[in-house]
């Protein structure tokens, strides 16, 4: 009988956990230097206009500070694979756990904007039940875009974990093909 694999986890690269902390602090110095300006001009409309803009970039510091905050208490974990599924957090992506039952197929695809770059996309049973979990708009056109371009929704690479991707493709066949052996021992099983 095959047993389950433990779960197995890739951190986020240290450049995009740094990138998080100076698009914060930039976002941060934009929003007080609006602010500063706003307060020397005379005009309402100068005013108004350095409102908006302060606004703006101190909303998206507190968004950028919110995510830094989330994927710290996540230990910053950008990858996460068990025997039932796996979870990519990497892409900003909310599809949640893919699970293995879904996947018919894994492929690997040459990325059509970066040239040597690669993906791994599962062929899923339900497509359109994945692309409808994600909760923004943008993202959501995001994934009918990779459904359309690459046939699934669930396409992912190393890009932003701190691995090679030959180890991302390895881990992620050994977890599926335990699975489908997994799966092969139920059936004979059930057959005796």
């Amino acid at each position: 009988m095959t047993e389950k694999l433990p779960v197995k986890t890739f951190k986020l690269k240290r450049q995009k956990r740094i990138g998080l902390i100076v698009g914060t602090i930039s976002f941060l110095v934009l929003s007080f230097y609006f602010f500063q300006l706003g307060i020397e001009l005379e005009k309402t409309a100068g005013k108004f206009f350095c409102l908006i803009m302060f606004l703006l970039s101190f909303t998206t510091a507190v968004f950028w500070i919110l995510g830094y905050l989330y994927l710290r208490k996540e230990n910053f974990i950008g990858f996460f694979i068990s025997s039932e599924g796996f979870n990519d957090i990497s892409t900003g992506h909310r599809y949640g756990i893919v699970e293995w039952e879904d996947v018919i197929k894994l492929r690997i695809l040459d990325d059509l904007d970066h040239p040597g770059r690669k993906y791994i996309s599962l062929k899923i049973k339900n497509p359109q039940e994945y692309i409808v979990r994600e909760p923004m708009q943008h993202k959501r056109r995001s994934l009918e875009l990779k459904y359309h371009y690459y046939g699934s929704p669930i396409c992912f690479s190393n890009r932003g974990l701190d691995c090679s991707f030959e180890e991302l493709e390895s881990t992620v066949r050994m977890y599926y093909n335990n699975y489908l052996e997994r799966q092969q021992n139920q059936k004979e099983s059930i057959i005796q």
